[in-house]
Order: structure tokens, then sequence, then C-alpha cells
């Protein structure tokens, strides 16, 4: 299951629960839709960060050759260079590009790992004979989505305390 790509940076939006859908379907639903998400999301912030990057070294190396060159409009050139350079650099710093794909992407990777050990685990109660089977692959639906729900939890924490931490830094406190 992949989410459909969009032109946009991606919104989550959670797979519909039905009564009728079995619990270790609807939590299986769920997690190949976050793993998408979280890759979808890396892959944006990858992008941005790259981009900008590109473009500021693409600029700031070429500000020497335009600023030895003589020709029409030169302070204007110079001028929008430096802004746009500026202004570059500032949404990298205020949005933290880098740090977010690398910490989206490590998220993908949980999620990832706990689907993988998940199915294993589900593919054998499937399997098995026993009476209990189907209340054990419940159970390990219902820990995988626990799982699922602290390492989301977890991400937001750490996005949310490094953005505190950012905005302090910027004021100048601790």
């Amino acid at each position: 299951m992949r989410i459909p790509r969009s032109p946009g940076p991606p919104k989550f939006q959670p797979p519909p629960v039905t009564p009728e859908a079995a619990f270790p379907a609807s939590v299986e639903a769920y997690a190949l839709k976050i793993r998408d998400f979280y890759d979808h999301r890396a892959r944006w912030h990858r992008r941005f960060f790259r981009v900008t990057s590109i473009l500021v070294i693409l600029i700031g190396a070429a500000l020497p050759l335009a600023a030895g060159l003589q020709y029409e409009g030169k302070s204007l050139t110079l001028a929008l260079a430096g802004v746009t350079i500026s202004v570059l650099t500032a949404l990298r710093s205020f949005y933290h590009w880098d740090q977010l794909w690398v910490m989206l992407r490590n998220t993908e990777i949980v999620v990832h790992d706990a689907y993988v050990t998940w199915k294993r685990k589900d593919a054998d109660f499937a399997r098995s004979s026993a009476p209990d089977a189907a209340a054990l692959r419940d159970q390990a639906a219902q820990e995988l989505m626990t799982l699922l729900l602290e390492v989301r939890r977890g991400e937001a924490e750490t996005f949310f305390r490094a953005l505190l931490n950012s905005q302090q830094a910027a004021r100048g406190s601790t």
C-alpha cells in the first residue's frame, strides 16, 4: 500500500477502520500508511534541504564573478543575489529541513522494522492451529499499534523539543 503522490507536502490521513474489518488488518493498514507517510515526508524535507543548499552554493559562487564584471543593473543583481541567499539560509535555519529529514527517515525505519517484526509474528499465528491463534493475532496487533503510537508520540516530542530549543537559542536564552 502506497500513499498517492501529491504535488505538495503530505498530510497524514489515517485509513478508515470499519467494524467488519479484522483488527489485525486495520492495524496493518495503519502501519503501512504511517510508514509511507514518513517516507514521503522525509523525501520532501530532503528535497527542500538539497534545493536550498544547491541554490545558496551556486548563487554564492556566482557573486564574486557578478561583482567583478561591468554590466547594466549590477547593483540590483548583486542586491537580489544577496537577498536570495539570506532568505534561503533563513528558511533552512527556520525549518531545519536537514534535521527533520534525518528524524523522519529514522522514524520511517523504526515503523518499518516494527511492521516487519509484527508481520512475521502474525504469519506464524495465522498458520498456527492453536485454539487461541485469533486472540494471539489480536494481541500482537494491539502491541504493534501501541508501539506505533509510541513512535509517533516520540517523534512529535523530539520535533517540538527541537523547535523550542531553536526558539530559545534565537532569543539568546537557554
